[in-house]
């Protein structure tokens, strides 16, 4: 029962400061992916055939294919040709392109959702295309599927479970070095699998809380 406790003691402390690196990869992926979502659900509606093409395959490439294989292509890939990054941009880039396909969805849904009859309403007030995605257009989309981007960072945050194959020390490689070192992995995961919980639980906590807000500020309320 000691073994135990101090191998638990010992998994939550390298746990606590694995937890910062998780969070860290988890914003610097999220505004890129925001990004692209952004873009990519702008194109999504584009009058052009081609463009509408090639978003498509994008997100269908991205959404079909497991994370962990664009963190190899991406980590053993570009130092083929003489473009050497380090694993936290691998990382990075790799949960931004994965999620920006995630998000482009979720922002062309909430681009779609919008009442049309506003766009023509500035058309005829003599808004300009860049005026009317800033003013109106991309500031009510995103408050709709504000609680959809959050459940995405969710998602962010499970995914920075697997960068560790590239040698990234957040908490789940801490957590295996303990496992080698104690050999008591049922009480090292399940700490993981707790400090995920909570943290994803927090999150969603938040989540709903916007989405609230998000509802009255819709309503007019």
């Amino acid at each position: 029962m000691i073994d135990i406790i101090s191998v638990a003691r010992d998994a939550l402390g390298l746990i606590i400061t694995g937890l910062p690196i998780v969070l860290m990869l988890t914003v610097a992926a999220f505004f890129p992916a925001l990004f692209i979502g952004i873009v990519g659900g702008l194109l999504a509606s584009s009058r052009f055939r081609l463009v509408r093409l090639l978003v498509s395959v994008y997100v269908y490439v991205f959404r079909s294919t497991p994370f962990l294989m664009f963190i190899f292509l991406v980590y053993y890939g570009l130092p083929q040709y003489d473009i050497d990054i380090g694993p936290v941009t691998t990382a990075i880039i790799a949960l931004s392109l994965s999620h920006g396909a995630y998000m482009t969805e979720i922002i062309r849904g909430g681009l779609r959702g919008l009442d049309k009859g506003q766009g023509e309403a500035a058309v005829a007030l003599g808004f300009g295309l860049f005026h009317r995605l800033k003013d109106i257009t991309l500031p009510q989309a995103l408050m709709a599927i504000i609680p959809s981007l959050l459940g995405q960072s969710i998602l962010i945050i499970k995914d920075t479970s697997l960068v560790s194959v590239v040698g990234i020390s957040e908490i789940t490689r801490l957590g295996r070095e303990v496992v080698i070192r104690t050999n008591e992995p049922f009480v090292v995961f399940t700490l993981l699998a707790l400090t995920y919980f909570v943290v994803c639980f927090l999150l969603e906590l938040f989540a709903r809380q916007l989405e609230g807000r998000a509802r009255r500020v819709l309503s007019g309320q």
